[in-house]
């Protein structure tokens, strides 16, 4: 009898226990259950945010390209001011870089100097060749728009695609561009331009470089170091007042040009079909070039891309406009309408 009663107790015991790993399995089928479904809902969730900012820049961008045009007297109030809010721009976007990670870039240097060479050598004398038999009035302006430095405002067009995740590469390119644009540039003009026409002042490229630029990057490095919950604000709060300069930059740009769309038709619609064929150029190169040596994932592909097509034609506009006239600066300034209005198209195309 007694035997019989620990028999009976043995299976209560075994049964409660093989139970209770029941219900854990569960349980814990259950959380495994909850967890994907969340991270499921995840991306639905953060769809809103993304198409909601995705306006916001498209309603920006048209606004103030329209009220740059029409109300001239306005935006040119802007003007002057076009690199200063272009290094603000630079400013609010680095502040999101690693710093460890820039330097890796420089460590393991190849990619930067081959994306260089190709976008300060190749790609413009390729093309100034080409313009140069199909449209020979353009050839200047392609020459000077195909061998400028990586843009400024390319840290935040890869922060806009993809949350930082090639900002070193980017802001690699950016720097390693722009120390040899200054000497590049002007040899590429002396040797295929009528130089007696014109006049580059080095020096002077070398110092609006280096205000554009390394200022911003050392605001950057000293907010994050200095003061990292600062940097943590800004980083996070960043979009808006990057979408607000970008409107003032297109004020300035299009208030110095809306003469031609009121008067030169065919002018404008020449410069436009050129801004957006190069835009396009500049950015398969550097996708393609990407692929071949080796990077040959997505995110890579993305930001060669950015980093050849996302050219610094704030700066062409500014020196274009002083040293060749406003004709030869047209094609850079109307080069932010692919600049700035293909930024959403491509995001869904690249990561949609």
């Amino acid at each position: 009898m007694q035997v019989h009663a620990q028999i009976i107790s043995f299976q209560i015991f075994h049964y409660l226990f093989s139970t209770n790993d029941t219900v854990k399995y569960i349980t814990n089928e259950e959380k495994r259950a909850r967890k994907v479904s969340k991270s499921k809902a995840e991306p639905h969730s953060q769809t809103p945010n993304l198409e909601k900012d995705d306006l916001i820049l498209l309603i920006a961008i048209a606004i103030s390209t329209v009220t740059g045009i029409l109300v001239p007297s306005f935006g040119i109030i802007f003007e002057p001011y076009l690199l200063v809010l272009l290094g603000s721009l630079l400013f609010l976007n680095l502040i999101k870089m690693d710093l460890q990670q820039l330097g890796l870039q420089f460590k393991r240097p190849i990619p930067i100097i081959l994306f260089t060479v190709i976008k300060l050598l190749a790609i413009p004398l390729l093309l100034f060749a080409v313009t140069n038999i199909i449209y020979p009035s353009l050839a200047i302006p392609v020459l000077l728009l195909s061998g400028i430095s990586t843009g400024l405002g390319a840290p935040f067009v890869i922060n806009v695609f993809e949350k930082s995740h090639q900002l070193p590469l980017v802001v690699g390119m950016i720097i390693s561009s722009s120390i040899v644009v200054p000497l590049v540039l002007p040899s590429l003009v002396y040797l295929l331009v009528d130089v007696e026409k014109f006049h580059i002042p080095l020096l002077d490229m070398i110092i609006l470089l280096a205000e554009a630029l390394f200022l911003p990057l050392f605001a950057g490095w000293l907010v994050k170091g200095k003061a990292p919950k600062l940097a943590k604000k800004i980083e996070v709060s960043s979009f808006i007042p990057s979408v607000i300069l970008i409107s003032f930059m297109n004020l300035g740009i299009y208030a110095k040009f809306s003469n031609y769309f009121i008067s030169e038709y065919s002018f404008v619609i020449t410069m436009i079909v050129t801004a957006f064929a190069l835009f396009f150029v500049y950015g398969f190169i550097g996708y393609f070039t990407s692929y071949i040596i080796g990077k040959k994932d997505k995110s890579s592909r993305v930001a060669a891309f950015v980093i050849m097509s996302y050219v610094n034609n704030t700066l062409v506009v500014v020196f274009a406009s002083q040293f060749f006239g406003t004709e030869v600066a047209a094609l850079a300034a109307f080069y932010n309408l692919a600049y700035y209005g293909l930024m959403v198209p491509l995001k869904k195309l690249f990561f949609e």
